[in-house]
């Protein structure tokens, strides 16, 4: 049995308001041409499908499309599909029964059955398969109950304790069903979407706080043994505490400029007939649709920098960062758009990055500006400001997600009433 194991396309989102949906489209082409030459059992996409809870029509077009033409040409026996943080879980669960026939399972949101987040893929032989716990992220409310005057370090606990629940839970019912199917424990997958403490982050902005809601690092420790672990919300491809069968596929496009260097891939996991037999897992390098270059210096070097790119004939999006030199920056500025005009070069981001310098956001807008920002992101910076604990800190995060949440589902109601 095989698997392809990816996550986090953010389908819809954009790098500073620059659309990214042609590469988002290579990405779902290339994507298809792997599924072709590999011919998986099933695909797995680790949630964190689309960049918001309320997709574009044109984000939605590519992922339907997208399912339709791997069913049409059979590229898999199953797509499994779990819901991240970013993701609408009513949005992803409400075609559950038309997708079923194109043998695509989703589970946008944790259910109280177990049985209901585990999904059996068929062998080509009958006495084998392949049974896969595909557990969606898992927010404060599925995780624990609160009580008035609990510290921050028992709900911490309770947290802790809900997760490893919620795991165990679905891995007995997928072997149970194992059993069932076939008489013998096959290979088990685990699908999840969080942030395991043991994990690398590739930076606090392209993955907008490792702590989503105020849900920090779980261990890897408290997740059961399975056979291979598929991981996303993180965007560094990576396994975890050595162990290359328990990783995250990572984002297949670079979600900011710091993961421009960065390479991206997918993975492909080749199982024995029985549980716990060893698991080959290799990753397949995606290639780069659209180039980044963080662009640095003083004015001079960066002006002689995208020269330099320009005449190359590059289609480059840079963010130029002004790290060295002294003086007034406001006709550099001012200079910058008519030297990259017509050319392939395009400037997203601009900032005064030069040691020693103190700024406020009115004074110097270039630093930071707030449609850069997510709301969660400036929620989270304004209580950052407060003399409060970590629970607190995490109780407040929790409802303003929960709020976010309700919004987005309200939106997507209002949207679709005639």
């Amino acid at each position: 049995m095989k698997i392809i194991h990816t996550a986090d396309w953010h389908l819809g989102g954009k790098l500073h308001e620059q659309e990214r949906a042609g590469e988002q489209e290579c990405f779902l082409k290339w994507l298809k041409d792997l599924l072709c030459d590999e011919r998986p059992d099933a695909l797995l996409v680790a949630g964190d499908v689309f960049d918001t809870f309320a997709p574009s029509n044109r984000a939605l077009e590519l992922y339907y499309s997208f399912l339709g033409e791997v069913f049409r040409a059979s590229l898999c026996r199953s797509v499994v599909i779990v819901g991240g943080n970013h993701d609408s879980p009513s949005l992803l669960d409400s075609p559950e029964k038309v997708l079923v026939h194109l043998n695509a399972h989703v589970v946008g949101a944790a259910v109280d059955d177990p049985a209901r987040e585990v999904v059996w893929v068929p062998g080509a032989d009958p006495s084998g398969g392949l049974v896969i716990g595909a557990v969606p992220y898992l927010r404060e409310g599925d995780l624990r109950c609160s009580t008035l005057g609990e510290s921050g370090e028992e709900r911490a606990a309770k947290r802790r304790a809900g997760f490893q629940t919620h795991y165990a839970r679905v891995a007995a019912a997928a072997r149970a069903l194992s059993r069932k199917e076939t008489g013998r424990e096959v290979p088990l997958v685990l699908m999840g979407h969080g942030y395991l403490d043991q994990a690398k982050l590739s930076d606090d902005c392209s993955e907008r706080a490792r702590s989503v809601g105020g849900l920090d690092g779980f261990g890897a420790s408290l997740l059961p043994v399975a056979d291979y672990t598929a991981l996303g919300h993180l965007h560094l491809p990576q396994e975890i505490g050595g162990n290359p069968a328990c990783r995250y596929a990572g984002s297949p496009l670079p979600m900011s400029f710091s993961e421009a260097a960065g390479g991206k891939s997918v993975v492909v996991a080749t199982f024995g007939a029985a549980s716990g037999d060893p698991v080959n897992v290799r990753c397949v390098p995606v290639p780069l649709f659209q180039r980044l270059e963080q662009v640095s210096g003083a004015p001079e070097a960066i002006r002689a920098r995208l020269l330099e790119l320009i005449q190359n004939g590059a289609s480059v999006w840079a963010d130029v960062r002004v790290t060295a030199g002294e003086g007034e920056l406001s006709g550099f500025w001012e200079e910058l758009p008519g030297l990259v005009r017509n050319t392939g070069v395009k400037i997203l981001t601009k900032r005064n990055d030069r040691p020693g310098r103190t700024w406020s956001g009115r004074e110097n807008p270039d630093e930071i500006r707030l449609d850069t920002l997510t709301p969660a992101e400036v929620f989270l910076m304004r209580l950052a400001e407060e003399s409060l604990t970590d629970g607190e800190r995490a109780s407040y995060a929790a409802l303003f997600d929960g709020l976010l949440r309700d919004f987005a589902a309200d939106r997507i109601a209002a949207e679709g009433t005639p």
